[in-house]
């Protein structure tokens, strides 16, 4: 596998932080950084994954039920958010 050369700046705690937890696992810092952003790419994904699923499956319901209760919309978007599913950015239903 070929691998490529980034420069990245973090501030000194940082960079204890990083070294640190390379040092427990026993692994170069170049490569404790590769697989943790591996591991955010991929939790990036799978978060972008279920959004969308989660507004195809309202979507779908509103397409055969008619649109959803604002209340049942604050219910959901209280719980997501309280689950930590949910960031600060508007919940919207799909369409």
């Amino acid at each position: 596998m070929s691998a490529r050369k980034l420069s990245i700046s973090v501030p000194p705690e940082v960079e204890e932080t990083i070294k640190a937890a390379a040092a427990e696992e026993g692994k170069p810092v170049s490569a404790w950084l590769a697989e943790a952003a591996v591991e955010k790419a991929h939790l990036a994904a799978l978060h972008t994954a279920g959004r969308a699923a989660a507004r195809e499956l309202v979507a779908e319901y509103e397409n055969e039920h008619g649109e959803l209760p604002e209340e049942s919309r604050r219910r959901a978007h209280a719980f997501l958010t309280e689950a930590g599913l949910l960031d600060d950015e508007p919940w919207r239903a799909a369409g």
